[in-house]
This record gives C-alpha cells, structure tokens and sequence, in this order.
C-alpha cells in the first residue's frame, strides 16, 4: 500500500483526504505540495500507481485500496489523465467520495480524443514536439535528449492507456462535480465539458483559470481555492 500513497511529512489529523491523481507522465506528488495551503481544511493524498497497466486495471486497484483505507467521506482530484482515472475510481466507489474535481479533462464520453490517439502513437522528437506544444516538458528535460530517453516512455505509456480507454455508459455519479480548466488549454474547449452533465447528478461546477494546459503550476490557487471549497462543504458530522 505504501508504494500507492504518498503525502506530506506532516499530514493532519481530523481531516478528510483528498486522493490526487496526475497527468500523463507526471507525478501526484507534485500536489502534496500544496497541502501548507489546505492543511485546515484537507490532508493531500498522492496516488501513484507502481506499475502502468491497462487504464481499468489501475482504476480497480486504485478504488480497492482507497476503500479499504477510509471508511468516511473523502474528495478525489484528477488533472488530464488523472482526472479520467479520478472520475473512473469514483464510479467504482459509488457514494463513499464527498466530491471529484476534475482538472484539464473533457467529458469521459470523448475519450479518448482523435488527439490522444495520434500522440500515443508518437515516438522519439515527434512525442517531444507534441508535449512541447501543450507544456508538458520541463525546458531542462526538452533540451537534454538522455532525459528524453528516460522519461517518454512512462509518458507513452500513460497517453497509450487513455488511448485504449472504453468509455461505458453508468449511472451518474451521485457526488458533487468541479471542473477546473486553463482558458488557453488547446485540449480542452468549453463545449468538450457540456456532457460532464450527464455523469452527475446535479450540474457540475465549473472554474476557467488564466493559463494553458498546466495552468496550475502558475496558479496553484486556481486549484487550492475549489478543493478547499468541496472539503469546507462536508457537513461537520461526517469529517
């Protein structure tokens, strides 16, 4: 269980979870950062799978450990890849998650995107291009090609599950629903958020952030703000 969840050195005690899920290629652990922002309210949990497997395999694993782990309410928090899992963990738990927020990800419906597809079939410079174009690379990692070699094939193989993504029609998620999105993200439009609708119960909230599709590393609070805000709104008999 170790090697699936990570958080802070000083995680607080009282507090409901927050399970962080991360893009392709990145690393959750990133967002355990924020917890000094949200050590009131949250404690930051980073999921990271040890081994990157088909999509519906790490999504079965992941929501048998959370339940096994937790037994009251908790939030869930994707960005791109990671809120696909994120959205597809909360399915699986069905009623325990308080609340998904979903970062940089189009409906479920559209996956996987003509775009995901094309990238996951990319290899080498053209790989490199393309991550390039949405911020996906360090400047350092873009200009050293023995950092490439080791780092795209994880990157692949995270954009090669979303591109073998199944989409299933379900019942709707019977939790509270935030978007956050870059209004410059060349991924994600609005109109590719209308049919979130259908995987909730109620209208999903919706955040558009300055910035591309990493918005966040520019505005972490773009991010803090409306997880603080899912976490504050747990009635005080269930934290």
């Amino acid at each position: 269980m170790e090697a699936w969840f990570d958080t802070a050195r000083a995680v607080p005690s009282g507090r409901p979870r927050t399970y962080c899920f991360a893009h392709a290629g990145g690393r959750a652990q990133a967002f355990v950062e924020w917890q000094e922002a949200l050590a009131e309210v949250t404690a930051l949990v980073a999921v990271t799978p040890p081994e990157r497997t088909g999509i519906d395999t790490v999504c079965d694993q992941a929501a048998e450990l959370i339940a096994a782990q937790r037994t009251e309410p908790f939030l869930l928090f994707g960005h791109s890849l990671g809120a696909l899992i994120a959205f597809e963990v909360g399915r699986r738990l069905d009623d325990r998650p308080a609340h998904l927020i979903a970062s940089g990800c189009v409906a479920p419906s559209l996956h996987p995107t003509p775009r995901m597809v094309e990238v996951a079939g990319l290899d080498g410079q053209g790989l490199t291009d393309a991550l390039a174009v949405y911020g996906g690379l360090r400047p350092e990692i873009l200009a050293d090609p023995e950092l490439q070699e080791f780092i795209l094939p994880d990157v692949r193989a995270d954009f090669r599950m979303v591109a073998e993504y199944l989409y299933r029609p379900a019942a709707a998620l019977p939790f509270g629903v935030s978007l956050v999105n870059g209004m410059d993200d060349p991924l994600v439009r609005s109109e590719d958020l209308a049919d979130w609708s259908r995987e909730c119960i109620g209208e999903p909230e919706t955040y558009w952030s300055e910035g591309g599709h990493f918005y966040f590393e520019q505005h972490p609070e773009a991010v803090t703000e409306v997880i603080r805000r899912a976490a504050e709104a747990l009635p005080v008999e269930l934290i």
